[in-house]
């Protein structure tokens, strides 16, 4: 096992060998920080759930209590009531009178109560007076007598809940408030014959669960432990929890085998107790975030920790991969780099002399790039060599004459744009010429076209006056153009053709666009325009010369679109298929 590590780690390069045995050392530390930060993180989380849910069931017994005083405030309504207490102790000889109070005034008062209240079940007056009894709303008071809450009623004050089974209810004695002295007074009642008895529907009572605990088991609890309320069906395992919950209230326990947070309650003003059961796995649902977040925690300081390493590792071998950073830009083209080191050990002459063998590749490049630019230019003197311009100049003046003699103006104008196209093409044999200059060699070429052929077409100038501020190489627009007419309108079979001429400055970068709107390229045809020189002056020479002067980066761009070659559109604007797109330097360019 130790020969194949020894094996491994000779493989391996010096740099990754310093890394491999930082991390072994920083790694342990940063992995005991982490299971600490987790734990950590899930105490904090535990507590902080805890805390949400104690909360919520604050708030829920709060609403309990509010749901109570609700129906304590409608027995308020009743007990403190001066004429149903007059009725409940009046002494009434003339039956009549009682049933006018019963359905004058105690019957619509009390169903106004219950149309309030819609959620009671029963509302009853128990009543020890020699009255009969009215429905539901005065019996007997002999009926409740042997109830167990009975006697607990006739000693408190004011009004009790109590709950037998799933019925839930409360009650209260009615106070002797009735003066003798007055009508129908009360023969010898006592305060404890006249009984208030409301029950509610207990589900209402208790309806207003938050969600957070909606799905946990909720119950209230008495002061004796009998359940008033569960959110589940009671059963013989719920009332073991009753049993354990009133004998070891801790605030964790255990049921089924699951560990269990018990969050308490008091109902505010009762001896009842509101009690939350909450699974730990429900508190601790998102402690996978805490380790997500632990591992990426970890994750970014191993990170960090490669990094840091990874620098001091390289800045002890820093001169060996700087050389390498060398090698490897001039293996991808950087071969104008200077290298070059003080260091007099066998790395700083190794780096001297790879140093020196870029220099001599650079003056071999340059030595042949300036042969082939001597080329071109010498390619172009000798097309311009073709024509003596001396010669030529004075012919077309003596032609230019005798038309202005035979009162011929359209063969003058002809011979000028000839004359002017010349002049500025040969431009002295000077390689550079002004913008204008090159737009007004490719205007008189336009005018000598429309002039000796039958084409017919529009052009359209749109020229910014700030290009004219610069200068470009001549001879590179005429060819485009040319070329536009010959292979664009020229080929548009109905239809008058149009050619679009555009010119403006964008940033540092002059943009020529000569656009038509004959039948456009196919893309095999597109493809290889750029690509292979033609027999004359075409578009892959233009595109070298600006390449050549000024840099990859400039030069000439083709898009089109193929359609008919049978247009009939009535406005050729709308169908420009053909763009092609100069880029060159904005300066005022040195001959070259």
């Amino acid at each position: 096992m130790m020969a194949w590590i020894r094996r491994y780690i000779d493989r391996l390069r010096f740099r990754q060998k310093l890394i491999l045995s930082y991390l072994i050392i920083s790694i342990i530390p940063i992995l005991f920080l982490g299971i600490y930060s987790y734990n950590q993180s899930k105490d904090f989380l535990y507590q902080q759930a805890a805390k949400d849910y104690q909360r919520n069931v604050e708030v829920y017994s709060e609403s309990i209590k509010a749901n109570m005083d609700h129906y304590e405030n409608m027995a308020a309504l009743i007990l403190y009531n001066d004429i149903i207490q007059r009725i409940l102790n009046g002494n009434y000889i003339d039956l009549y009178n009682l049933y006018n109070d019963l359905t004058q005034y105690l019957n619509p008062y009390l169903n106004m109560l219950l149309n309030l209240n819609t959620e009671t079940q029963q509302l009853t007056l128990y009543t020890a007076n020699e009255m009969p009894e009215y429905g539901d709303y005065i019996q007997r008071i002999e009926r409740i007598t042997d109830q167990a809450w009975y006697k607990t009623v006739s000693m408190a004050k004011g009004t009790t809940w109590f709950h037998e089974g799933n019925e839930l209810f409360l009650a209260g004695k009615f106070p002797l408030r009735y003066s003798p002295g007055e009508k129908a007074a009360p023969s010898a009642a006592k305060e404890e014959e006249n009984i208030l008895y409301i029950r509610v529907n207990n589900r209402n009572l208790f309806s207003n669960l938050p969600d957070s605990i909606k799905e946990q088991w909720v119950f209230l609890l008495d002061s004796a432990g009998n359940p008033v309320y569960s959110s589940h069906d009671l059963d013989e395992q719920t009332s073991g929890v009753f049993a354990m919950i009133k004998d070891n209230p801790k605030a964790v326990i255990q049921i089924g085998g699951s560990d269990m947070m018990l969050i308490k309650e008091n109902i505010p003003n009762t001896d009842w107790y509101l009690y939350c059961l909450v699974p730990d796995k429900d508190i601790l649902q998102n402690s996978g975030s805490i380790v997500r977040a632990t591992l990426i925690v970890v994750g970014i300081c191993l990170l960090i920790l490669i990094i840091i390493i990874s620098v001091f590792a390289k800045s002890m071998i820093r001169r060996i991969y700087k050389l390498n950073n060398w090698m490897k830009r001039a293996e991808q083209g950087e071969l104008e780099l200077r290298v070059q080191s003080t260091s007099k050990d066998e790395i700083g002459e190794l780096t001297n002399r790879f140093g020196d063998m870029l220099k001599q590749i650079n003056g071999l490049i340059n030595e042949r790039y300036k042969n082939k630019i001597i080329q071109k230019e010498a390619e172009l003197k000798a097309i311009k060599s073709q024509i003596s311009p001396h010669f030529l100049y004075n012919t077309l003046s003596f032609i230019n004459w005798k038309a202005l003699e035979s009162d011929n103006h359209e063969i003058s104008q002809m011979v000028t744009s000839l004359s002017q196209f010349y002049r500025t093409a040969l431009n002295r044999g000077d390689n550079i010429i002004s913008v204008r200059d090159e737009i007004n060699n490719m205007k008189s070429y336009l005018e000598i076209v429309l002039a000796t052929s039958d084409l017919r077409f529009d052009v359209v100038y749109q020229i910014d006056e700030e290009v004219y501020s610069y200068g470009m190489i001549n001879l590179i627009l005429q060819p485009i153009v040319e070329n536009a007419i010959k292979h664009g309108i020229k080929k548009k079979k109905t239809g008058k053709g149009l050619l679009v001429i555009t010119g403006r400055v964008l940033g540092e970068t002059i943009e020529f666009s000569i656009c038509d709107n004959g039948p456009g390229i196919e893309p095999a045809v597109l493809e290889q325009l750029l690509r292979k020189h033609s027999t004359g002056y075409g578009l892959k020479h233009v595109d070298d010369r600006i390449k050549l002067v000024f840099g990859s980066e400039y030069g000439l761009s083709i898009q089109s679109g193929v359609g008919s070659t049978n247009d009939s559109e009535d406005v050729p604007e709308t169908n420009l298929r053909t763009s092609m797109l100069i880029l060159i330097p904005k300066q005022i360019i040195k001959s070259v």
